[in-house]
């Protein structure tokens, strides 16, 4: 068929026959594969199976027409065509394609019933059961994957994600930051190197090279990945440096980010910072810090890139080491926030969804062990 994306749409819409040549894949087994995640990259599975079947060329080739709400949209930047990478303007959309290749194929119309929406935070954990999962990195520097139960409160299993990670002074678990709808692992170490080890969606790493992504990161007191700050889709990074100045690090792509931007001073009097998700509510990420004196603050995020009014959540702090949130542990819907006690004790601060506490609870012991969470 010819004429592009126009007339293979034309075609469909009057009654151009969807099924496919004889010994060849049935037209129902194409799907549209990929996280529907901004950031991800879809692809049309199984197009090469159905095409190969009745295209009398020696050379399979074929043509995808990506779709946003049955609207046609142009190739993705930086994509092959046959691919289509999700922005932020897909979001709340439903992606489908229109396959074409040589005239004795029937075009394919493939339609994917999933909802896009931005990037999972680091909430979706590493294994792609989109369940909660507690990162613990032994003295001896061994890191574990604690894995709470798939659908109720509890722990499933754990796993030995593996040695050599001592040498890093600190890590972080910004969610996906490669653009591959699978959560990943950065570290700093002793010079100042940022490293990303991507995820392989089984919840390990790779761990094998070093990816060195940034430089000079020794010169900032902390680092948080809050997820997308500034609503672009992307998640980002904030870090605080020395003097208490508070800066943004927007992601940009799967391999960089733009030049900082400062959201904040004075932040030198907390001496924790952590993020988690959006515990107001709202539908924006937020930060969580604790100061000196053992006093939690929430720093809601107003999803452009900077802050809503904060306000005092909590106090006596300083009597849990530790803390931090990666998620919903309880299934209910909401972020909750843990932390370890003197006596080795791992507890769980349930969130209301509204920026407050419905109550706490020991959900571990012997937690001591570990000189990190993440």
């Amino acid at each position: 068929m010819k004429g592009g994306a126009a007339g293979v749409l034309a075609a469909l819409l009057i009654g151009t026959s969807l099924a496919p040549a004889a010994n060849a894949v049935d037209a129902d087994d194409l799907v549209i594969y990929g996280p529907n995640i901004v950031g991800a990259a879809l692809s049309v599975e199984r197009a090469y199976d159905y095409f190969i079947a009745c295209d009398p060329n020696p050379q399979v080739n074929y043509t995808v027409q990506w779709l946003r709400d049955g609207k046609p949209v142009g190739p993705s930047p930086g994509y092959s065509p046959a691919l289509h990478a999700l922005t932020i303007d897909d979001v709340g959309t439903r992606i489908s394609a229109v396959v074409s290749g040589a005239q004795e194929c029937p075009p394919v119309r493939v339609d994917d019933p999933r909802v896009i929406r931005k990037e999972p935070s680091r909430a979706e954990g590493f294994t792609g059961r989109g369940a909660f999962e507690l990162e613990a990195r032994r003295s001896d520097g061994v890191l574990f994957s604690y894995l709470g139960q798939d659908a109720s409160q509890g722990w499933k299993s754990v796993l030995r994600i593996g040695p050599g990670w001592e040498s890093f002074t600190r890590i972080i678990a910004p969610g996906d930051i490669t653009a591959d709808g699978l959560n990943d692992i950065l570290a700093t170490d002793l010079s100042g190197a940022l490293v990303q080890y991507e995820g392989y969606g089984d919840g390990a790493f790779t761990a094998h090279y070093r990816n060195v992504v940034g430089s000079g990161w020794n010169a900032m007191d902390k680092v948080v990945g809050p997820g997308d700050f500034d609503g672009d889709g992307l998640n980002d990074l904030l870090a605080s440096d020395a003097k208490g100045d508070l800066y943004l690090y927007p992601r940009v792509d799967r391999s960089s980010w733009s030049p900082r931007v400062k959201v904040g001073q004075g932040w030198g009097t907390m001496d924790l910072i952590f993020a988690p998700g959006d515990f107001n509510g709202d539908g924006n990420v937020d930060v969580m810090a604790k100061d000196k004196d053992g006093r939690l603050f929430l720093y809601g995020g107003n999803g452009r890139g900077g802050w809503i009014t904060p306000r005092q959540v909590g106090q006596g702090w300083n009597a849990l080491s530790k803390i931090g949130s990666v998620g919903d542990f309880n299934h209910d819907g909401f972020s909750d926030v843990h932390g370890v006690n003197a006596a080795g004790d791992l507890l769980m601060y349930y969130g209301d969804g509204r920026g407050g506490w419905k109550g706490v609870e020991t959900v571990g012991r012997g937690w001591g062990g570990f000189n990190g969470l993440y």
